[in-house]
């Protein structure tokens, strides 16, 4: 684990555990009725599904550090302007005109 992602992971588990929490409250409630094992199945799925796509989200997410630098970076190179050792544009884009 990369530690400089800690806040994001920590992000993740935290709303994983809360999606878990919420599970155990509701399944335990359809424990009665005519169709309640099929809800309590489909409820669990649900669950799982929800917490399993939040901790894979949090885990590959990009922390606000990260992307702080990434704009830093670009903005540089927009205040820098073109390289004169770029390569040319491979077609001219086309000149606007004026109706």
């Amino acid at each position: 684990m990369n530690r400089q992602h800690w806040q994001t992971n920590l992000g993740g588990a935290i709303s994983v555990t809360g999606t878990s929490l919420i599970a155990v409250g509701v399944l335990g409630n359809l424990t009665s009725g005519p169709h309640s094992t099929l809800l309590w199945y489909v409820a669990l799925l649900g669950f799982i599904c929800s917490a399993l796509g939040k901790g894979i989200t949090a885990l590959f997410a990009a922390d606000a550090g990260t992307v702080n630098n990434i704009a830093a970076a670009v903005d540089q190179i927009n205040q820098q302007g073109a390289s004169p050792s770029a390569a040319p544009a491979a077609t001219k884009p086309p000149t606007p005109t004026i109706n």
